[in-house]
């Protein structure tokens, strides 16, 4: 392992366990082992560090969820795949789920552009707005629907840490809670 990567793993580890407030710099270099002018060579700032680590994590989970999206064609199918395949990394990837939640719920994520967080978001907006074209789901904001299924994938997320649960519980309770959002945006004929 390189000692960019070395640092990147250690402040992930850090910022998770302290906050990115309580974890300065020189800590994550000391644990890491590398000099703190090796951490500003590669990570001019803190706030470089944490958004370099921030992009890198969710380009990991979209490459593992769109991988799973490969092959998938019905848009209910898109939006189940997404959200089991979400959660399936998130329990996978504990440490960088809980790193990014913690971005999101923070002030770094105002630093990362409009147009960095639209082209993370623009896949799953794309498949709600084919769900919307084909009335299958109420005609509502994307961005609104992209926020309730965020949030539920993070609620699942915690539910599913809170107790062991066997892996075929696991996957009963994520079809379960697919179903409960499918059933929250639906389009209902009348």
């Amino acid at each position: 392992m390189d000692k960019k990567e070395i640092l990147l793993q250690t402040a992930l580890k850090l910022f998770v366990s302290q906050g990115f407030n309580d974890t300065p710099t020189s800590r994550i270099a000391k644990e890491a082992g590398i000099a703190t002018g090796t951490l500003f060579y590669f990570f001019p700032t803190k706030d470089d560090l944490v958004l370099s680590l921030y992009l890198r994590l969710k380009e990991s989970a979209a490459e593992h969820i769109n991988a799973a999206l490969a092959n998938v064609t019905s848009t209910k199918e898109m939006l189940k795949t997404y959200y089991k395949e979400s959660l399936k990394w998130s329990l996978t990837h504990q440490n960088e789920f809980l790193f990014l939640a913690q971005f999101t719920n923070s002030p770094y994520l105002k630093k990362i552009g409009n147009e960095e967080i639209n082209k993370q978001i623009a896949p799953v907006l794309k498949i709600f707005h084919s769900a919307i074209e084909q009335h299958q789901i109420i005609d509502t904001d994307v961005y609104l629907l992209y926020i309730l299924i965020s949030n539920h994938v993070f609620g699942a997320n915690q539910y599913l840490l809170s107790a062991k649960f066997t892996k075929k519980a696991q996957q009963t309770i994520i079809e379960d809670t697919f179903c409960m959002f499918w059933k929250m945006i639906e389009l209902r004929v009348k």
